[in-house]
């Protein structure tokens, strides 16, 4: 899947669980479960089947990661809990960040205390082709419609400010 619907859905599940020591395991299992949905990915659009990382494919997948972790951004701006959903967001791309980006993608895909978890990752992953683009496409865009209504709702949201409002001095000084 994508980076941009793993973080959003990681931000959407900070949101939703109240409990940091929740919330962060969530995000990370979610990736796994998000992979499991057929979906399209950078290498099944600009990659070479069982060949090496393309150049396309590297700037897709940098593209889709700034631009996912932009819209966390501005989507956590006014959140009262923000630095447990940018975690969570990380949490929730954290896996493909760690065993798809050379140099160290191989060594955690080596380690026998991470190896486990590169190969889960692998077999846990139901990416289509190009050709079923309706599918693969769709199921991204149902998810990140998911995560961004959680993340718009209004609960965890700090108050606006009404306009000509003054706001009390920290130290107590009016």
């Amino acid at each position: 899947m994508l980076a941009t619907p793993h973080l959003l859905v990681g931000a959407a599940i900070g949101k939703a669980v109240r409990r940091p020591w929740l919330a962060l395991p969530a995000a990370v299992a979610s990736h796994f479960l998000l992979d499991c949905v057929p979906h399209l990915d950078t290498h099944g659009l600009f990659g070479i089947k069982g060949g090496p990382v393309t150049r396309a494919e590297t700037a897709g997948a940098a593209v889709d990661t700034v631009v996912g972790a932009a819209l966390v951004i501005w989507l956590t701006r006014r959140q009262s809990r923000r630095a447990l959903l940018l975690w969570c967001a990380f949490a929730g791309a954290a896996v493909d960040l760690f065993y798809n980006v050379p140099p160290w993608g191989r060594w955690f895909s080596a380690w026998p205390g991470t190896a486990w978890l590169g190969a889960l990752h692998d077999r846990s992953s139901h990416a289509v082709g190009p050709d079923q683009w309706p599918l693969g496409f769709g199921t991204q865009a149902a998810v990140v419609a998911l995560a961004l209504l959680v993340l718009r709702g209004r609960r965890g949201h700090l108050p606006d400010e009404p306009a000509g409002a003054i706001s009390p001095d920290p130290s107590g000084a009016f």
